[in-house]
């Protein structure tokens, strides 16, 4: 697949409750992350994120992929991630409904109801 001349940090949704369950970061099309984290959970990898999109999965649901932030690819992307993931792992400190405006033409308005992080790392 071909990459794109800045990198993305990205949220996936839970469709059912509007939870927020996983910060990454690709070099891709959010859409074509999407597929690999899908592609994944159906080869039955055991880390956290991947358990929960399978119960998704039996659920005909998908995560909800979403821009939370555009990294020029000059600059660093795994502070940039490790941010993000700091950010949300302190919601405590943050009001929910959170709204989270477009990042890039084809992104939409994305609101999140609450966090229930799946990462394995803190990032970077």
């Amino acid at each position: 697949m071909p990459r794109v001349g800045r990198f993305l940090i990205y949220g996936l949704l839970d469709p059912r409750d509007n939870s927020l369950r996983y910060i990454g970061k690709t070099h891709k099309r959010r859409e074509w992350r999407l597929a690999e984290h899908i592609e994944h959970a159906e080869e039955n990898d055991q880390r956290p994120v991947y358990k929960w999109i399978r119960e998704l999965l039996d659920h005909n649901l998908k995560p909800i992929v979403f821009v939370w932030e555009k990294i020029p690819a000059d600059q660093d992307w795994r502070q940039a991630e490790k941010d993000a993931i700091s950010f949300w792992s302190a919601s405590e400190n943050i009001e929910f409904p959170y709204t989270h405006p477009p990042q890039t033409p084809k992104s939409e308005t994305i609101v999140i109801n609450r966090v229930k992080l799946e990462n394995a790392t803190e990032g970077g």
